[in-house]
């Protein structure tokens, strides 16, 4: 048996070497890191398209076993007229199943969302602790799947971003590139929950990792595409949210989109202050243990649940309503407002999930209502509620999170229109800018800003956020004294080949610089020889480079003036010139050099100079 095991460990060796081969013959990766790199990027999209279907199966059959078999939540309530009781039942049973998973890993849950995988970026290196997000991503499971009002996209991005960032480590990869890799396992879970590999990838980038580099943007479209290619060959590949027939009625309509794009601003601003301030309000007064508030905080969604369905759930029922202009403008805003308290008690009570659904359906219901308002307004020149609900999803979301691109793209995604994404890109852009200054922080790094995590948002400037001026600065051997004499100072820039040299005392204190320009000018002599040009001196580079003056004296001959008949003769040396008696050289080099020549001695000390 040991001898089977070590012959198929032999052979796994020979296999990666062969592999390890091809990849630096075929794509030209020089290092191992790379060629691990380059095959991580493709693990990444499988794996985390892979946890995002089982985090969806095991969501919905979790629904299914606390809340029978039904499309929805709202259906279940509604239509089948579910008991009060049994609605109480299955949350309070979601909020047990959270509590009992946050005793297990000994540490708020909530914690571990898109702001934790920010900070890694920005602050850690791209490490990500896998253990906590394993606990984190089952307890969202249990928060989506009985009923709470969160995404099911948190669970899906973050387990991609930590088993990436897990295998990374492991693999001994350098902090850039497991920063990309991280950004690889985010888009490839978001892609694989939702149907958008470019929507996925741009939130990777404008989210978490805050640039859009070239280098970054190939890995994470890859790891993306792999991803929802493996989603949709298990669920499907049709728009999640379709939103067919809705365009502009006119060029004039734009001005209404405009108008919408300012809403979305406030909408966004009142959703990240509402969720994360109802959310305090229900930490400070509630009066049970930390423990036992994601019970009382899901059996208290179960009230508003019975009142009303629509705010249970990730809200995916409510945003097709709202898409198909199901409900009336009363009814909009109503919904509107109790969404935001569902998901503030969802939230608050430490039930850990995603906040970009929620953040979707409050801009679907705020847009229908904008666009019930407009249409009523103005019949002729505007379209119906529903192209509003989409372009105001775009909106709230673009304004919350502050990643516009990533809205647009994700929106035209999720609805296959594109009549749609002019209003889509205004509103959008209008959302994110207004939202910024009214608010500067959004929905992912308020909970770092609270914290006091500082962030650099890019990932160059996350390289250098950590580091110090004495961490970057080296001894300068090349330093001056007050007193130094000219020669010595000429001599010193020679040697050092700089423009500026740095004058201190003896304690270390700077005391200015000597700038070579400067030098230039203190020439004693002031007598006019002639002009030399530049590629005159070039030349007697290239003609001296083999010649044996340079080497045994340190010096290069520039010119040798050499006694004639009819006077003197300038001559422009080269290797095979012979110094004669009588001649008198113009020479380049070090003091010391040209001070050793003069004296006939090699500047070594081996011997006259001959």
């Amino acid at each position: 048996m040991n001898e089977r095991l070590m012959r198929a460990l032999r052979l796994l060796r020979l296999v990666a070497r062969r592999i390890d081969f091809f990849l630096a013959r075929r794509f030209a990766l020089a290092t191992r890191e790379d060629r691990i790199f380059f095959v991580l990027i493709p693990t990444v999209g499988l794996v985390a398209g892979a946890l995002a279907i089982l985090v969806q199966r095991l969501s919905e059959w979790l629904r299914v076993l606390l809340w029978g078999f039904s499309p929805s939540f709202e259906f279940s309530v509604r239509d089948l007229g579910l008991p009060g009781w049994r609605v109480v039942l299955a949350l309070a049973a979601g909020g047990l199943m959270v509590a009992f998973l946050q005793r297990m890993a000994r540490a708020p849950l909530a914690a571990h969302g898109v702001s934790s995988l920010v900070e890694a970026v920005a602050l850690h290196g791209g490490r990500v602790a896998l253990k906590p997000v394993l606990y984190s991503a089952a307890a969202s499971i249990a928060t989506v799947g009985s009923g709470g009002s969160l995404g099911r996209e948190g669970p899906m991005l973050r387990l991609g971003a930590a088993v990436s960032s897990w295998l990374g480590q492991r693999s001994g990869l350098s902090s850039r590139r497991l920063k990309i890799l991280l950004g690889c396992g985010t888009a490839a879970g978001f892609a694989a929950a939702y149907n958008v590999p470019i929507g996925g990838s741009l939130f990777a980038m404008e989210v978490v990792l805050g640039s859009f580099a070239l280098e970054i943007f190939g890995p994470i479209v890859v790891a993306s595409v792999i991803a929802t290619l493996l989603a949709r060959a298990a669920e499907s590949a049709a728009p999640i949210y379709a939103a067919p027939g809705y365009g502009l009625v006119g060029p004039q309509e734009i001005l209404a989109y405009l108008g919408l794009g300012v809403v979305g601003a406030v909408a966004a601003v009142v959703f990240v202050l509402g969720v994360r301030g109802f959310a305090r309000l229900f930490r400070r007064f509630a009066v049970v243990p930390e423990a036992a508030r994601p019970v009382l905080g899901l059996v208290l969604l179960a009230g508003l649940g019975m009142v009303m369905p629509e705010v249970l759930g990730n809200g995916f029922s409510t945003i097709t309503g709202a898409l198909q202009e199901k409900f009336a403008l009363q009814l909009l805003a109503g919904i509107a407002a109790l969404k935001l308290l569902a998901t503030a008690l969802t939230a608050g009570s430490g039930c850990p999930g995603g906040h970009f659904t929620p953040s979707l359906c409050f801009g679907a219901l705020v847009g229908g209502a904008y666009g019930e308002l407009v249409h009523v307004a103005f019949p002729a020149a505007t379209g119906s509620s529903g192209a509003y609900a989409a372009v105001g999803m775009a909106a709230v979301a673009a304004g919350a999170s502050h990643a516009p691109l990533s809205a647009i793209l994700m929106l035209f995604e999720f609805t296959g229109n594109y009549d749609l994404i002019l209003p889509l890109m205004l509103a959008s852009i209008v959302s994110s800018l207004i939202a910024k200054r009214l608010y500067p922080y959004s929905i992912y790094t308020e909970p770092l800003e609270r914290r006091g995590v500082e962030l650099a948002w890019r990932m160059e400037e996350a390289a250098l956020a950590g580091l110090r001026v004495d961490d970057m600065a080296r001894d300068d051997p090349d330093t001056l004294r007050p007193g130094q004499p000219y020669a010595e100072v000429l001599d010193r820039f020679l040697t050092a080949r700089r423009q500026r040299l740095f004058v201190v005392d003896e304690e270390r204190r700077l005391l200015g610089c000597v700038l070579l320009h400067e030098i230039k000018q203190l020439d004693d002599e002031g007598r006019y020889r002639g002009v030399l040009a530049k590629r005159d001196l070039l030349a007697v580079y290239a003609q001296e480079a083999e010649a044996s003056l340079p080497r045994r004296m340190g010096v290069r001959v520039v010119e040798i003036r050499r006694p004639a008949a009819d006077g003197w003769e300038w001559i422009a040396p080269d290797a095979a010139t012979v110094i004669s008696p009588g001649d008198e050289l113009v020479v380049l080099g070090p003091a010391r050099a040209v001070e050793a020549l003069l004296a006939g001695r090699l500047e070594g000390g081996g011997g006259p100079a001959r």
